[in-house]
């Protein structure tokens, strides 16, 4: 018997806060041996895949899955602080703005 692979977009949500960014992708089942995350260009493409778990579960989330979610990035990102953590079944990508976008509290001098 063949296992079939489906091929989907995983689900993700996203939340601006004051640094940047954090995109927050639910992979359940997928080991971070089997997850990529690549930037080219201000395309940020997350793929991996999940091996089919063997035994009869009956559950979606147990199928061989393969995937690809591609996000280009805004101009406000810095490319070279992006973090990507893995825990639980979720990936999360930490966009940070350039340092010269976040905003700041400028000190007042007294003379």
């Amino acid at each position: 018997m063949k296992t079939q692979i489906s091929t989907e977009r995983p689900r993700f949500k996203t939340r601006a806060h004051k640094a940047g960014f954090d995109l927050a992708i639910a992979l359940p089942g997928v080991d971070k041996e089997h997850l990529e995350v690549n930037l080219e260009k201000r395309i940020l493409t997350v793929s991996g895949n999940r091996k089919e778990l063997e035994g009869n579960f009956g559950r979606r989330e147990h199928e061989a899955l393969r995937f690809e979610l591609k996000v280009e990035l805004h101009e406000d990102v810095d490319d070279d602080k992006i973090q990507v953590t893995h825990r639980d079944g979720i990936l999360i990508l930490s966009l940070q703005k350039r340092q010269e976008l976040i905003p700041r509290k400028i000190d007042i001098l007294a003379n």
